[in-house]
């Protein structure tokens, strides 16, 4: 991956909330959300960003979008820094990366038609007004499989799928390098999920757009994904293509996650190891010493409760952090 093919570069990013004082102001712990992530997605490319609810997935897409300041570290898009920039430069950055929210009613305007949702940021943006507006905006419509007359209605008018249409068409306008997708199909029926991931999947053939895609559903990130990443308490864990992924997982929390994904095949998902978990995932204000996985890992040693492992690369690319991996 060249320098130039880069429209995210995170560097040892973390974002940490102060606790709030309790009972006789006693000080509450830091929570660490994210705690030192690096990642880099690449022009084009879909990186899918998995772990349980609580992982820091969702934190760290807002921090990337701008939409929560990190703690510490550097956040490029398309090579300029995010943290520290001036309003003029944050407003010309924003144009440059996008995002796709889980629930596509809560993320539309109600009183607002769909022509004057998607054009909106065309409009606040100076790029298009009158007759070229509602030309582009008819446009980005059929992009989505919607059609121009749509721009008249409301939101209410349309079923799920096609509000999350809705939704992508209104992230595509300003022509994104990077859109975050946080749970894009996630509150869809089962039926519409894969006419979304396949326009998302053709949008990105049409355009170029990269994706960071976020999710719990190893299903769905088969499907889309070039690169799979894990997050647990905070850090990425492993790291692989899709491929050597699903082929051979290495870290045992990775493999508790696959084990957790239901077969079509009944023989199949019978036959299937499962990795159980015990005990409650921890507390981000208070994250175990040495490898936070240690107090729910199977394969726990002394040298796990002493010393946190550093992800690592392997020889088939993938890059782990297990002492026993």
């Amino acid at each position: 991956m060249t320098e130039g093919a880069r429209v995210l570069e995170a560097r040892d990013v973390a974002v940490h909330f102060p606790g709030r004082a309790g009972l006789f102001g006693k000080p509450a712990p830091t929570v660490k959300a994210v705690n030192g992530v690096d990642l880099v997605i690449a022009a084009g490319e879909t990186v899918a960003l998995v772990g349980e609810s609580g992982c820091g997935k969702s934190t760290l897409s807002n921090a990337i979008v701008g939409l929560q300041p990190p703690t510490r570290g550097s956040i490029r898009i398309a090579g300029e820094e995010v943290n520290g920039a001036s309003r003029r430069r944050l407003r010309a950055i924003r144009r440059r990366v996008q995002m796709i929210f889980q629930d596509p009613a809560l993320s539309l305007d109600p009183r607002a038609t769909v022509g004057a949702t998607v054009g909106e940021p065309l409009l606040v943006r100076g790029i298009a007004r009158g007759a070229e507006l509602k030309r582009r905006v008819a446009e980005l419509l059929t992009q989505v499989g919607l059609r121009p007359e749509h721009a008249e209605r409301y939101p209410h008018q349309f079923s799920g799928g096609q509000r999350q249409r809705v939704v992508i068409t209104r992230a595509l306008a300003l022509e994104p390098e990077l859109v975050i997708c946080d749970e894009p199909v996630s509150a869809l029926d089962v039926s519409v999920r894969a006419q979304i991931l396949n326009l998302l999947v053709a949008l990105q053939r049409r355009t170029g757009v990269a994706y960071l895609f976020v999710s719990h559903d190893l299903s769905v990130v088969r499907h889309i994904a070039d690169r799979v990443v894990v997050m647990y308490l905070g850090r990425i864990v492993e790291e692989a293509g899709r491929e050597t992924f699903f082929a051979d997982p290495k870290h045992p929390y990775t493999r508790a996650l696959m084990s957790a994904v239901p077969e079509a095949d009944p023989a199949v998902q019978r036959g299937k190891m499962r990795y159980v978990l015990s005990g409650e995932l921890p507390s981000p204000a208070n994250i175990p010493p040495g490898c936070p996985f240690h107090t729910r890992c199977p394969l726990a040693t002394e040298i796990c409760l002493a010393e946190r492992p550093e992800l690592t690369p392997r020889p088939d690319g993938a890059r782990v952090a297990c002492h026993h991996a």
